[in-house]
């Protein structure tokens, strides 16, 4: 359908690229929001395979896009996961990884699902630009939260990647959408369906089996996902990203683009109100 774009035709970084033994663990180790949400987003992350795999399904008999999938999309995904994996693993080494990601994978995988894809498969890719949409913009602001070199130039590897998956899925969504030809309607309410789902069971279940075996000398309770969430708000007042991540958001809906810069800066106050609420 499409040639593959000239950012995959090689990697374009290596696990091997990143100097662990360069952290300056002294200046993160006591940043116990930092902790949950690495340790939280390297579950999500590596998860990928899980993923990938029910997207295949999906796509089957287009071997071009399933191609892409399991032979980048993926490997990028996992690999985020493996990195921040060692990034937790190398400043908070009494973190049991294994033993959370275990409890986090039996509990997420039942839920995990192709019947959780939208039926449509441009709207299915649609859906994919948010969720890109959703990871650029959250590691755009955490590196700007982030002051420790290491996991900025990680960072900053992650949230490249992003980028070009985001674009990728875009031009895929255009193509199918040529002959589905879903109209705005259908773009927004998909775009809408899946932002109210962006930090939905997935990052929840990480955080709370992180969290339980981080804190495992006491019960976990829905206080401290509420605790977290306000730190993510107060956070977001600085660093997060709501212009560029309503541009992305507002790119491949089939609308007149004189329409789309016009309703650009509502949705931005928009957005600041809602997630700052």
């Amino acid at each position: 359908m499409m040639n593959l774009p000239n950012s995959y035709q090689r990697r374009s970084w290596h696990l091997d690229d990143i100097d662990f033994n360069a952290i300056d663990i002294a200046s993160v180790r006591d940043d116990n929001f930092l902790f949950l949400t690495l340790a939280s987003a390297s579950f999500v992350e590596i998860l990928s395979e899980m993923y990938a795999a029910n997207l295949i399904e999906h796509f089957q008999g287009d071997s071009e896009l399933t191609n892409w999938l399991s032979e980048y999309w993926q490997r990028d995904e996992v690999q985020h996961g493996q990195a921040l994996r060692t990034y937790v693993q190398t400043v908070w080494p009494d973190f049991e990884w294994d033993n959370a990601y275990n409890a986090f994978f039996m509990h997420y995988s039942t839920l995990c699902t192709v019947e959780q894809l939208e039926p449509s498969k441009a709207l299915e890719l649609l859906a994919r630009c948010v969720i890109e949409t959703g990871t650029s913009s959250f590691y755009r602001a955490l590196q700007q939260y982030v002051r420790e070199p290491v996991l900025r130039h990680l960072i900053g590897h992650i949230r490249a990647d992003e980028i070009s998956h985001y674009v990728y899925f875009r031009k895929y969504f255009t193509a199918y959408n040529a002959i589905e030809r879903h109209g705005v309607g259908a773009s927004i309410a998909t775009i809408w369906r899946r932002l109210s789902e962006i930090r939905g069971e997935d990052v929840y279940i990480a955080f709370k089996h992180v969290h339980g075996d981080r804190y495992s000398n006491q019960p976990y309770l829905e206080a401290d996902w509420r605790r977290y969430n306000q730190t993510v708000k107060r956070l977001a007042r600085n660093y997060y990203p709501y212009l560029m991540t309503v541009k992305m958001l507002m790119k491949p809906i089939p609308m007149f683009e004189s329409i789309k810069k016009m309703l650009q800066w509502p949705l931005v106050g928009l957005a600041m109100l809602i997630s700052l609420g």
